[in-house]
């Protein structure tokens, strides 16, 4: 490759580095997604960013003699969806966040360019999100159960089935997440994409492939699950499936599946002939090389420049102070401080709160409230509100229902909960960002992400939690009495 003649791609090398550099936030959570050998759902994005950078390089003669006219459309949506995508990283919504970096890197590209040199980029960038962490098995999961539980019901063994358990007369089996065959479809359609892109197939016959692919991943996935059941009660719940591993299993008939999709595939659709190789005129030395270095100068100002105006801003205003939420939980009479049950199932988690205060309440009927106040002077991943490893409800409670419930100091959410040892309680919580009260989490995440564009806002909750005795609606009545009576001043 003559280092002249390919500088474009160079160019956009440059773009991605940046990019990825710049969003670190979401490059750190990939590289840990796909290193994750635990859940290994994702495991396959080093092989999709590889396959990504050959399809570049593959378009390299197109993207060297096309065009060049940077694009002011694709410069705009190029800043606003730098904004939305720090909203999404202050609000800690890693769903968002992380699949707009590869936006940001083809808006930036198109940007630089035009329009000419981001179309041959569309696919390398859209076959991208095979490695991005949008996919959810929960879908596949239950349609697994479904399924499994007609084909037991024809070709057994007998087995009882409730709810995600199927109980054998021998043994036991969870269909959990993990059974769902989400990383056998992800992949199954990567290789299907692949296929038509490298045949150059029509638009109707990949989609044909992409259907052909997935009736295959899921069949496949029942055959693996089926067959892990079946022999574990015809060996006592002794075979290797069972006892070790069936991993590897289910890849071996991931294979069969692979076979199946490559010898019925070319039956899908013809293959079109190759459009005539036409070179494009050369445009001139002294003009693309000024309009390329002002479109790439264009563009990295703006993947940097946003960013950095947000730090500035945040660094500008100083960490603002703990709203000591905790101060507010002072009822009057009847109601009075009471000793905290240490042996309290209710044990909600904040990584990394600056305050987590609890405490308890007691009123002359023999009611009781136990109350929580979090808070954070600033949030961030691995510290917040709402996020995977926060639960306001805990670990060893179990939500059964949710609502939005009304009292005299404003809506809260509500959960009914169970324990343990099967006793209901509710919990009622609501959220505070920048001194006012949310009860959505989506809503308190975007309001706190959009605050934080600009300045350091603090957050916190207040949670209260009381007993069903027999019917929870006069535990609503309860805290409904709590915070009449100033409960939540």
């Amino acid at each position: 490759m003559q280092a002249g003649r390919y500088l474009r791609l160079y160019w956009i090398a440059a773009l991605a580095c940046v990019t990825a550099l710049v969003y670190w936030p979401s490059t750190l959570f990939l590289y840990e997604k796909w290193s994750d050998a635990s859940s290994k759902t994702y495991t396959h994005g080093w092989l999709i960013l590889v396959i990504c950078i050959a399809l570049v390089v593959r378009s390299r003669r197109e993207l060297a003699t096309a065009a060049v006219s940077p694009s002011p459309r694709a410069a705009v949506a190029l800043a606003a969806t730098i904004v939305v995508w720090l909203v999404a990283y202050r609000a800690s919504i890693e769903g968002l966040e992380v699949p707009l970096q590869p936006l940001i890197f083809w808006l930036a590209v198109t940007t630089a360019f035009g329009w000419a040199v981001g179309r041959p980029l569309l696919f390398p960038v859209a076959y991208f999100y095979f490695a991005q962490p949008v996919w959810y098995g929960m879908p596949l999961q239950e349609l697994t159960l479904w399924v499994i539980r007609g084909v037991l019901a024809v070709a057994g063994p007998p087995a009882v089935v409730a709810g995600d358990v199927i109980h054998l007369s021998n043994g036991t089996f969870v269909i959990e997440e993990g059974c769902s065959g989400l990383h056998f479809m992800i992949v199954g359609l990567a290789v299907a994409a692949l296929y038509g892109e490298q045949r150059r197939d029509p638009w109707p016959v990949r989609a044909r492939q992409l259907a052909l692919m997935a009736g295959l991943a899921l069949l496949a996935n029942w055959v693996r699950v089926y067959t892990v059941i079946e022999a574990g009660y015809l060996t006592d719940m002794q075979s290797y499936l069972v006892r070790v591993s069936h991993y590897g299993f289910g890849w071996g008939v991931f294979a069969v599946a692979l076979f199946i999709f490559f010898w019925l595939a070319p039956s899908l659709g013809s293959e079109p002939a190759p459009p005539p190789l036409v070179a494009a005129p050369a445009p001139a030395a002294a003009v693309v090389p000024r309009a390329e270095l002002t479109g790439v100068a264009a563009a990295a100002a703006i993947l940097v420049a946003l960013p950095a105006f947000n730090a500035a801003a945040r660094m500008a205003h100083p960490k603002p102070s703990l709203p000591h939420l905790a101060a507010e939980l002072d009822p009057e009479p009847p109601w009075q401080a009471a000793p905290l049950d240490v042996r309290s199932d209710w044990l909600p988690v904040f990584p990394a709160a600056d305050e987590m205060q609890r405490g308890a309440f007691a009123n002359d009927a023999g009611d009781t409230v136990e109350t929580l106040a979090v808070a954070y002077r600033v949030q961030r991943q691995g510290a917040e509100l709402v996020g995977e490893s926060s639960s306001v409800i805990g670990n060893r409670l179990q939500a059964r229902a949710e609502q939005v419930v009304g009292s005299a100091a404003g809506p809260f959410r509500e959960a009914e909960v169970v324990g343990p040892a099967r006793a209901r309680s509710l919990i009622w919580w609501r959220y505070r960002v920048d001194g006012r009260n949310l009860v959505n989490p989506l809503g308190q995440q975007l309001l706190y992400g959009v605050n934080a564009l600009v300045w350091q806002p603090s957050a916190g909750l207040i949670a209260l939690r009381t007993p069903c005795r027999g019917d929870c609606g006069s535990a609503r009545g309860t805290l409904q009495e709590f915070v009449a009576h100033g409960g939540m001043r």
